[in-house]
């Protein structure tokens, strides 16, 4: 008979992204030791390039297959995203696979954490191909709305757009001031590092990613960030990382999330 989950696994299995749920194994401890892979479908696995379906129902522990290649650790990520309970995305290029990847992650319920991931390799090689240049960029500078922060190769901000002040709620100097990056909620501090050392390795190619700003009065602001390595450019010299907030976008993913998050607190897992 084919039931509910028959058809919950079918609408899994359908998703263009790849998509894995991981249940997170605690030893007596608030982070976990361990997972069982749950379930995955067939793109995730096209584009890991590994063999993962004979994985499901395991734990990582007994896998002998390098689960890591996506750049960060699980478990970790599950531990981080029940500070908030929210959801985080970021970007990655697999230099194995040679493909630039959007990763999703949420906790659908407590002890379960989804990954899902977008291979935009395709995008990204056109941005590649008509990037940001020099004489655009000083169009975007003088007429966006968007915020520049200029970083050093050793990840020191040296300047910012005049704007700045409005965009983050932060001056110049006072972002110069802040070289651990604390303007910046403490989850997403070693994302934005990992974002600056990817652009310094691949000089052409733009990086993004989301976070979140600790606004001075503590309300916490959405933002997306667009990294370009434009050391090499005549009178700019720096890793510029264009800003634009996106909290109301973001308030809008939260709710579709949760409506995810309520379909898969169904799953017999």
């Amino acid at each position: 008979m084919f039931g509910r989950i028959d058809m919950l696994n079918t609408i899994l299995d359908e998703i263009e992204n790849g998509f894995i749920i991981l249940k997170m194994i605690f030893e007596n401890k608030m982070l976990p030791d361990d997972f069982t892979i749950v379930h995955v479908n067939v793109p995730f696995e096209e584009i890991s390039g590994i063999s993962m379906q004979e994985c499901v129902g395991m734990n990582n522990s007994e896998i002998k297959q390098d689960l890591n290649f996506l750049g960060f650790n699980w478990l970790e990520e599950y531990g981080s995203l029940t500070v908030d309970q929210k959801f985080r995305n970021r970007e990655k290029y697999l230099e194995r696979h040679r493909v630039y990847l959007r990763i999703r992650t949420f906790i659908p319920k407590p002890g379960y954490l989804v990954i899902i991931v977008s291979d935009i390799t395709q995008i990204r090689r056109i941005e590649k191909d008509t990037g940001i240049n020099e004489l655009r960029f000083r169009y975007l500078l003088e007429n966006c709305k968007d915020g520049f922060l200029f970083f050093s190769a050793d990840e020191k901000i040296t300047s910012a757009s005049a704007n700045i002040p409005e965009v983050l709620g932060y001056t110049e100097e006072e972002l110069k001031l802040s070289t651990e990056l604390d303007f910046l909620r403490f989850e997403d501090r070693q994302m934005v590092r990992e974002a600056i050392h990817d652009v310094l390795i691949h000089p052409r190619i733009a990086f993004e990613l989301e976070f979140q700003v600790i606004q001075k009065e503590g309300t916490m602001l959405w933002f997306e960030g667009t990294f370009h390595n434009m050391l090499q450019a005549k009178g700019v010299n720096s890793i510029v990382l264009k800003l634009k907030e996106i909290t109301r976008r973001k308030n809008e993913e939260f709710e579709f999330y949760q409506i995810a998050s309520r379909l898969l607190s169904n799953y017999p897992i």
